[in-house]
């Protein structure tokens, strides 16, 4: 495959790996943040932006995408035993996150930067919840 720096193309393969793998027992994946979450744990996939810097006069760039992904564990009822369920979840994800390194070959590589975790309210319900920043580092030729 050829290498890309379409944030569509690299978060679309990481939601659709995500899904695919059922080791995670992810309910769901999403293609962006949703205001309501029905069904946990779930991730949701969203692209953050692209950064490119120019490094030849042949007009190739690095491009450095970043997608944020979050894992929505469940009800936060008692903050210590939520938050370690979903610091577990947040790093079993980010572990499957890190073997894709190529992207099916889209990408140079990519890995995991940042994991986080806490608590995020959507809709009525207030989640326990681990943030994963994830880039993908590639380079292509500007069009002519």
């Amino acid at each position: 495959m050829a290498l890309t720096d379409d944030l569509s193309t690299v978060t679309q393969y990481v939601v659709d790996q995500l899904t695919a793998n059922s080791g995670l027992g992810l309910q769901k994946v999403y293609f962006g943040d949703q205001e309501l979450i029905n069904k946990v744990p779930c991730a949701t996939v969203e692209p953050a932006g692209v950064s490119r810097e120019l490094i030849e006069a042949r007009r190739f760039v690095n491009s450095i995408m970043t997608l944020n992904i979050t894992v929505y564990h469940g009800q936060l009822n008692n903050r210590e035993t939520s938050l370690k369920s979903a610091l577990q979840k947040g790093e079993a994800v980010r572990d499957a996150l890190d073997a894709y390194q190529t992207c099916g070959g889209i990408v140079i590589f990519s890995y995991c930067t940042e994991l986080e975790v806490g608590e995020a309210m959507r809709g009525n319900n207030l989640l326990s919840a681990a943030r994963i920043t994830f880039q993908a580092v590639s380079q292509v030729q500007l069009a002519s």
